[in-house]
Parts: C-alpha cells; structure tokens; sequence
C-alpha cells in the first residue's frame, strides 16, 4: 500500500469507526472499487491502535472515574457504569472468539456489506423517529441501567457482520432502549474502549507472533490520519446530534448500501 492508499484509508477508519455508518463496510468497499491491494494484519493492527487511542484521549475523564468507582467506594455511579460496560463487551468478545473466523471467511463480502448498510440505515432511521417522539429520554450515560445494558450488549454482536457498524447498531439499540441521542451516543463510545482495545490487543499480538512489521513509514502515516480523524469523528458526532438527528447517516448507509449492489 503507497502512502496515498494508507492516508484515505486510514482517514476512513477513524471517521467510520465512531459514526454510525460501518467502518468494516467502507475499508472493504473503498479498496474493491478503486482495486487496491487488500488489507493487512499490520494495517490493521495500527488502524485498531489508533481509534483506540482516540477514544481514550476523548473520554478520558470518563474512563478515570470509572477506573476509580470500580476499585473504590468513590465515583460509585461512574464504578458502576464502568461495570456496565465490561458485561457489555462480554456478549460481543464470546460470540466473536466463536464465530469470527467464520464469519470473516464466509461473509466478508461487498454484497453483504451492502445489504447490511441498508437494513440497519432503516433501522436506524426507526429508531431515530421513535426517540424524537419519547419525550421522557434518559439523558444521562450513568442512569442507563443494567436492563437497558444487557440488551445494548447483547445487539453489539450483530457488528460482527460486515457492514453492520458497531456504533450504528448500539446506537439504535440505546435509541430504542429510551435513551436520548446524546447518551446513546456516549454510551456507545464507551462500550468501544474495551471493544476496540480488546480488537488492538489481538491484532497486535497476532502480528508479533506472526512477525509482521507495523512500524513502517507508510503505516505510521495511517496510524495518525486514523488517530486525528477518530478524534474529530467523535467529537463531530456529539455536536451534530445535539441540534439534528440520526437521519442523516441512516440515508447515507440506504444510499451507500444501493449504490455499492448498483457497481459491485
């Protein structure tokens, strides 16, 4: 991969990744339309360490009084939430060790990114007009609850199939749990601490036992266009919900996913 390769690409990671419109999507889209060599497990690796980072940089307050409510009696409604969090990884990490080998191997395609841009675009889209009509939202990351957790995490494994995203499913999940957008938002951010640095740990740890070289120039370029891009992303998403919706990423993901099955 040359430099310009890595840099969009790499740009694309970071934005895909926290908005709501599949990260896995685009970087297996971009590289089949513009035929660009495939993906590695060293691109990978500094992809995943890059969001990750940007994630962490953002909420970093947030993660520092969970980390302290979940060792301490302080911060105990920050101790709990960081709690929530794990419970809610644990759905995601099982069914990934299980399936994930499949599922890369069977359904990795760009006619199965496609149709999921689409079905979860709509879902989405639902989810977003039921929410602006709820008028009693919770509006707080810290009063989700164990009830609403539980079935946040346990829709997170649907991101294990390409195209789905991540964020746009607990998102849409969090909408229909009754959260407002703001705290869906937050709370999906949150749930892709452990999500995305379990992701980075493996990738890397695969690549040391495979002897692949990350620290090259060109990576190194990607890892920062995803870093930047990440951390633009989040913030990005968190002014726009506040005065606008969803709606404009769930027809974004309906007209990506027909023009991808229109081309490919």
């Amino acid at each position: 991969m040359n430099y310009l390769e890595v840099i969009i690409l790499g740009i694309v990671q970071g934005i895909t990744e926290f908005l709501p419109i599949s990260s896995s999507g685009h970087l297996i889209a971009i590289p089949e339309l513009f035929g660009w060599e495939a993906r590695g497990l060293a691109f990978d690796t500094m992809m995943h360490l890059a969001t990750f980072i940007a994630v962490v940089y953002v909420f970093w307050s947030e993660i520092r009084k969970m980390a302290i409510g979940m060792v301490t009696k302080k911060e105990k409604k920050y101790g709990q939430l960081g709690w929530m969090v794990v419970v809610a990884t644990i759905p995601v990490v099982l069914v990934g060790l299980l399936l994930g080998d499949y599922i890369d191997a069977t359904i990795r395609t760009v006619n199965v990114v496609a149709w999921s841009l689409i079905v979860w675009g709509v879902v989405l889209g639902f989810a977003d007009y039921i929410g602006r009509r709820n008028k009693n939202r919770v509006d707080k990351e810290v009063a989700v609850g164990w009830k609403r957790t539980i079935i946040i995490g346990l829709v997170q494994t649907l991101a294990l199939i390409p195209g789905t995203s991540r964020s746009g499913v607990t998102m849409t999940a969090g909408l229909f749990a009754g959260l407002d957008r703001k705290t869906t938002a937050r709370f999906s951010f949150l749930l892709s601490i452990p999500a995305v640095g379990g992701a980075a740990a493996y990738v890397i740890l695969k690549a040391i036992m495979n002897g692949v070289q990350i620290l090259t120039p060109e990576l190194i370029v990607g890892f920062v266009a995803a870093l930047i891009s990440g951390v633009l992303a989040i913030r990005f998403l968190l002014k726009v919900i506040e005065k606008w919706s969803f709606m404009p990423f769930a027809v974004y993901r309906v007209l990506l996913g027909i023009l991808l099955l229109l081309l490919l």
